[in-house]
C-alpha cells in the first residue's frame, strides 16, 4: 500500500542527493512544512500522514544552492521537534510543540523571503549571499552533536536495552529446558509471559505508591511553552528581563519581559492565558482593547522575530521593547472595570 509513497519519496532523497536545491525552492518547502502543521493541528486523524511529508518536504540535511554558492543546511532542529510531538502524551502539551515548531518555520520562512528580495535589490552578490549564508548557516541549522552527558545516556539506554534483550532469549531458554524446545511457541509459555510481567507491574505499582509525593505549591502556569511556579508574579519576569540585559542576554530580555506582558494581562482579567495558545492568538483576544493593539502587537512582532526566528537582539531593540511595555502596561492599568466585562 506504501510502496508508490516509499519509491516517490527515495526518488526525492536521490534527486536532493545529486542536486543542490535553489533557495527558492528550499523556502516553498519549508511554507508547505508550515501548512502541514496547521492541517495537523486541525485533523488529528491526519497527524501520521502530514509528520510524513514534512519529512519529505526538509530531509534532515540537504545543500542549498543561490548565486553560484552552495551551503549546507541541517534540519536536525526540526526532526528531534517532531520526534518530541510524538512521544508526547498530553493532548495541551502535544498542541504547544506544533505552535512552536509552526512558529519556527513561520519565522524561517519569513527570514528566507527577506534574504531573497535583499539578493534581488542587491548588485553586489558577494553581500547578498552573506546575508543568506547567516541564516542557513546558524546552529540551530546544522547538525549538533551530543554532548559527553547525552551520548553517555544514550549508551546508558542502549545497555539496559540490550540486558532485557539478553534476559528475555535466557527465559525462553530456560523454557525450551524445562518443557522442551516446542515449549517456547506454546500457548503455556504466552501465559507464563504474561504472569511474569504481571508480577513484575504489579511490584513496580506497590513501590510507587510508598513513594510519598512531593506536596504542590500551587497550580503552575504555562506562556508560551515557559511554565512557572505559582509564586511567580509578572514582577519576578519583569526582573529577570532585566538581569538578561544587563547580561546581554537582549534575546531572552525580550521574551521574558513578553511574558510578563501577558501573565500581568492575564491578572487583571484582559485576557485567559491557556496552555496551547499562540502569541498572536492573545494579540486577537486584544483586538477589543484598541488602546493595547500598537504597543502589544509591536511586542508581539518583535518576540516572534527575535525567538522563534532565532535572531539576535541587540541593546537599542530590548530598549524600544521596554518601553512599549511600559507603554501597555499604563493603558492596562487605565482599562479599569473595562477589562472584566
Amino acid at each position: 500500500m506504501k510502496r508508490p509513497l516509499l519509491i516517490s519519496t527515495l526518488l526525492l532523497l536521490l534527486a536532493q542527493a545529486s542536486v543542490a536545491a535553489s533557495l527558492r525552492n528550499y523556502e516553498n518547502r519549508v511554507t508547505r512544512a508550515a501548512e502541514q502543521i496547521e492541517r495537523i493541528k486541525t485533523d488529528s486523524e491526519y497527524s501520521e500522514q502530514g509528520l510524513e511529508t514534512i519529512r519529505e518536504l526538509l530531509p534532515r540535511s540537504e545543500k542549498i544552492e543561490h548565486e553560484g554558492k552552495t551551503a549546507s543546511v541541517d534540519n536536525t532542529w526540526l526532526y528531534v521537534s517532531l520526534d518530541s510531538y510524538i512521544s508526547e502524551k498530553d493532548p495541551q502539551g502535544k498542541l504547544a510543540k506544533l505552535n512552536e515548531i509552526g512558529g519556527r518555520l513561520r519565522a524561517l520562512d519569513e527570514q528566507l523571503v527577506r534574504a531573497e528580495e535583499t539578493s534581488a535589490g542587491k548588485t553586489d552578490s558577494t553581500n547578498a549571499r552573506s546575508e543568506i549564508n547567516k541564516i542557513l548557516e546558524r546552529p540551530e541549522y546544522r547538525e549538533k552533536q551530543d554532548s559527553r552527558i547525552g551520548a553517555f545516556i544514550k549508551e546508558v539506554w542502549r545497555k539496559i536495552g540490550d540486558f532485557l534483550s539478553e534476559l528475555y532469549a535466557a527465559f525462553m531458554r530456560l523454557l525450551g529446558k524445562i518443557f522442551g524446545s516446542t515449549a517456547q511457541n506454546s500457548w503455556f509459555a504466552n501465559i507464563l509471559i504474561i504472569a511474569v510481567l504481571a508480577a513484575a507491574v504489579i511490584f513496580i505499582m506497590r513501590v510507587v505508591r510508598q513513594i510519598k509525593p512531593r506536596k504542590k505549591r500551587g497550580r503552575k502556569r504555562t506562556i508560551l511553552g515557559e511554565e512557572l511556579d505559582a509564586a511567580t508574579t509578572p514582577r519576578d519576569l519583569a526582573d529577570a528581563a532585566m538581569a538578561a540585559a544587563r547580561a546581554g542576554d537582549f534575546r531572552t530580555a525580550i521574551r521574558k519581559l513578553y511574558i510578563s506582558l501577558l501573565y500581568d494581562l492575564a491578572e487583571r482579567n484582559v485576557i485567559e492565558l491557556e496552555d496551547s495558545a499562540t502569541n498572536h492568538e492573545y494579540l486577537a483576544r486584544l483586538s477589543r482593547f484598541n488602546s493595547l493593539t500598537a504597543p502589544v502587537g509591536y511586542l508581539t512582532d518583535r518576540f516572534d522575530y527575535c525567538w522563534y526566528g532565532m535572531t539576535p537582539s541587540s541593546e537599542e531593540e530590548f530598549s524600544t521593547c521596554l518601553a512599549r511595555y511600559k507603554e501597555a502596561m499604563e493603558r492596562a492599568q487605565s482599562l479599569g472595570p473595562q477589562a472584566a466585562s
